[in-house]
């Protein structure tokens, strides 16, 4: 038995494609091929033909699941159609009509949904350099059995990633200005208010241990709807 594993669509800044409001249908990139991962990992073309023939939308047992956050107890919606192509396993979901399916599609249109990730299992792989350490190893995977692929709420593709360098302070800033403007005037529901909340807590979090490790620098300010920015310290005071 494989074991199960999770990984994210790596290199792709905005993995959903399009989306049809009207008809609850979103499009994208569940995980792209030929792209090396933090875990040293290659995911080669035809690495899902096999699963997806097999519990795909048109099997005879459809069993892929389209979730959020890896999570077994929030399914989306349908998935209609999983497909390999040049670029990595597309798919195309008809999202429900219950409230996470209604808010899910009300965050991707707000931009706070932009990533996937896959929970599988490797049944064939190849080992590049088995006899270096590990950090010197690539593996390429063959064939995958496909569980699940997920959109992910969290900012970036783990919420949980440290702050550092300025293109994550910037990412951070980006973030914080649309879940700002959600927050303001967003129709969600109460259960996701409060974890759009919790994320900006846990951001404003994040930049204050950043402030205790590096040393303050102030930015050109700018303004965003709702507040004004200049410095870390600027955005950190507008989420009190």
């Amino acid at each position: 038995m494989s074991e199960q594993k999770l990984k994210s669509a790596v290199h792709f800044a905005a993995s959903i494609k399009d989306m049809d409001l009207k008809q609850g249908i979103v499009t994208g990139y569940a995980a792209n091929f030929g792209s090396k991962d933090s875990d040293n990992d290659i995911i080669m073309p035809g690495a899902f033909s096999k699963t997806i023939k097999e519990q795909g939308p048109d099997s005879a047992q459809p069993r892929i699941k389209h979730l959020l956050n890896h999570n077994t107890g929030q399914a989306l919606g349908l998935p209609m159609v999983l497909k390999e192509d040049s670029t990595g396993l597309y798919y195309e979901s008809k999202v429900g009509t219950h409230a996470l399916g209604q808010d899910f599609l009300k965050m991707v249109d707000s931009g706070l949904i932009t990533e996937h990730s896959i929970g599988f299992g490797t049944i064939r792989k190849t080992v590049i350099n088995p006899d270096a350490d590990w950090y010197d190893q690539t593996t390429q995977l063959h064939e995958l059995k496909l569980w699940e692929f997920s959109s992910l709420t969290a900012w970036g593709a783990n919420q949980y990633t440290p702050l550092t360098g300025s293109k994550s302070k910037q990412n951070a800033e980006e973030r914080i200005s649309k879940l700002l403007k959600a927050l303001d005037g967003g129709t969600f529901t109460d259960t996701t208010f409060s974890f759009l909340n919790e994320e900006l807590l846990y951001i404003q979090k994040a930049f204050k241990d950043l402030s205790t490790t590096a040393p303050h620098v102030e930015q050109k300010t700018d303004t965003l709807p709702g507040f004004v920015f200049g410095s870390l310290e600027n955005i950190i005071n507008s989420l009190k």
